[in-house]
């Protein structure tokens, strides 16, 4: 009967740390918005990442792309950007895919001054209604 509880015990010592990291929700992903001056060569990452950027340096078409990353699964769930909270603009981005954690895409910001981008997921559920999630914020200061 002592070797059968030597056994269980080092069985349960063995299996513990296993099942505790199996049960683990972490996620190589993070909740994150970004800004550049265009797409890498990958169309995953971003070139001339900054949060600082020069009106007349991007001519008339203000052209800011970014990357919002989320932690949770996207799950084909639209993208919405806040502008100075809707203010300035309201940007809405259909999301091409069922899956993933990540969508790049651009808006234009033609004016100088700070904005702020508010980032979230919008699953719709109603004809006309959308519940937002939240994902991330960042701020884009725009110079002459």
């Amino acid at each position: 009967m002592n070797r059968l509880r030597k056994a269980l015990f080092f069985l349960v010592l063995v299996c513990a740390p296993i099942l505790s990291a199996c049960g683990s929700n972490t996620s190589e992903f993070k909740n994150s918005l970004t800004f550049g001056t265009g797409l890498g060569p990958t169309y995953f990452d971003l070139i001339g990442e900054s949060t600082t950027f020069s009106v007349g340096l991007m001519g008339s078409t203000g052209q800011i792309w970014f990357r919002l990353e989320s932690e949770a699964d996207m799950a084909g769930r639209a993208v919405r950007l806040y502008i100075n909270d809707g203010t300035y603009a309201q940007e809405d981005y259909i999301n091409p895919q069922s899956y993933g954690h990540i969508l790049l895409s651009s808006f234009r910001i033609t004016d100088v001054g700070t904005f702020t981008v508010k980032g979230y997921l919008v699953e719709q559920v109603g004809p006309d209604i959308g519940k937002e999630t939240f994902v991330a914020q960042s701020s884009i200061n725009m110079q002459p």
